[in-house]
């Protein structure tokens, strides 16, 4: 994909499908291989949640005698209780899809269609801005490197958009924003007018749950905002997944003649059977039903890569179900992805991470880690040897070589 880029630093796609995106080199990983690809939640069942599947049939039966109503709001309460937020009390602004994917395609929509500029944070997976672009959205970088160097709110607040659009915890690096940043970032939107478009996709698996509450933040500020929830990243239930959109009072209509144009509702057993997954992860904790493996996993893929030159960027406990990993030494991730693919292991090279400049991820890897250990082990194993392997290669002359003057 090419961007053409304006003196005013807006971007948009001249040819938005003219690439691979990431979600393409994920599907490469659905056959038969190690999928250490995408972040869909593919660990192991606990046995509490195996039994849960086993009483499929039994929730098919009951949600034909109970209403699609009921559901959604028992759904959205047990979602909201394990996050430690208060459900919004207007129960209509609650809207629910098959995906979050389904949720970024309506904001885009509004975006679109009102010509509202997107400030985008970078880097970022890139489904997003590749909706957005197709939308023929306009967007301006909000980039981690300058959050770093000036703090997130101050480099938001100098960034010229409409629409401020964040994904917190950070899919690739495990960036979050902190309640004072967060209430900064709130409050500047909210005496700019501009619309806060948040991205919570991976938030239960921070270890400790945030001390502070984010939708009583963003109620009685008066902002308009859009929040984006996904339970897809969290639950291994075989893509079986409800995303999440909560939005401002001033925000509903225009949201829900989206979502109106998208579906009438999501599957009645679907939310049976999630409603129980997130009991479960209530009454025996996320550290024994969410984090167990992902922990195991970061632990498993350090002592492998141990020596490597491959550079751990996430810390041990990310707040995100993915490592990111810089290389070091003289080939880059492309040179990765190729030769681990014809070893019949998958993982995402960062370039596409990085979507209004691709080089930017040219030494960059995702790896993630929601699955079952050994497939993390025998990935490991192979991408040590792979990269032991590249790293000699390049360093090696070439046969024949003369030395030029």
């Amino acid at each position: 994909m090419t961007l053409d880029i304006a003196s005013h630093g807006i971007m948009r796609a001249s040819s938005p499908l003219a690439h691979e995106t990431n979600t393409t080199h994920e599907r490469r990983s659905l056959g038969r291989s190690v999928n250490l690809s995408d972040a869909h939640c593919r660990q192991p069942l606990t046995p509490d949640q195996a039994a849960i599947v086993e009483r499929l049939p039994e929730f098919f039966h009951e949600v034909r005698q109970r209403s699609q109503l009921d559901l959604e709001h028992e759904f959205v309460l047990a979602f909201l209780a394990l996050a430690g937020e208060p459900a919004v009390a207007d129960s209509r602004r609650h809207m629910l899809s098959y995906s979050a994917s389904c949720a970024i395609t309506m904001v885009a929509s509004h975006c679109a269609r009102f010509g509202r500029r997107v400030g985008l944070i970078e880097p970022v997976f890139d489904n997003i801005s590749s909706i957005l672009m197709r939308e023929g959205v306009m967007l301006t970088p909000l980039r981690e490197s300058e959050f770093a160097a000036r703090g997130a709110a101050e480099a938001v607040a100098a960034s010229e958009c409409e629409v401020v659009w964040l994904v917190s915890p950070n899919n690739p690096t495990g960036w979050t924003l902190s309640e004072s940043e967060f209430g900064a970032i709130v409050a500047d939107c909210a005496a700019r007018g501009r619309l806060l478009v948040l991205d919570t996709s991976f938030r239960f698996f921070h270890r400790e749950l945030q001390p502070w509450s984010m939708y009583e933040m963003l109620e009685t500020s008066g902002v308009s905002y859009v929040v984006l929830e996904d339970t897809g990243k969290t639950w291994s239930t075989n893509e079986i997944k409800v995303g999440l959109v909560i939005c401002s009072q001033d925000m509903y209509p225009e949201m829900f003649r989206l979502h109106d144009d998208l579906l009438q509702a999501v599957s009645p057993l679907h939310l049976r059977m999630l409603i129980e997954f997130i009991q479960d992860s209530r009454d025996r904790g996320r550290a024994a039903t969410v984090l167990r493996y992902v922990t195991e996993n970061r632990a498993i893929l350090r002592a492998e890569l141990a020596g490597t030159p491959l550079t751990f960027l996430t810390g041990p406990d990310s707040p995100v179900s993915v490592d990111w990993l810089r290389i070091d030494a003289d080939f880059d991730a492309e040179d990765l992805y190729r030769a681990l693919a014809e070893e019949g292991v998958h993982i995402l090279a960062g370039g596409n991470f990085y979507w209004s400049t691709p080089s930017l991820g040219d030494r960059l890897v995702r790896i993630a880690l929601s699955r079952d250990p050994a497939d993390v082990r025998l990935g490991a194993e192979v991408l040590r040897a792979t990269a032991f392997r590249l790293a000699q290669t390049a360093e090696r002359p070439l046969l024949g070589a003369v030395a030029v003057e």
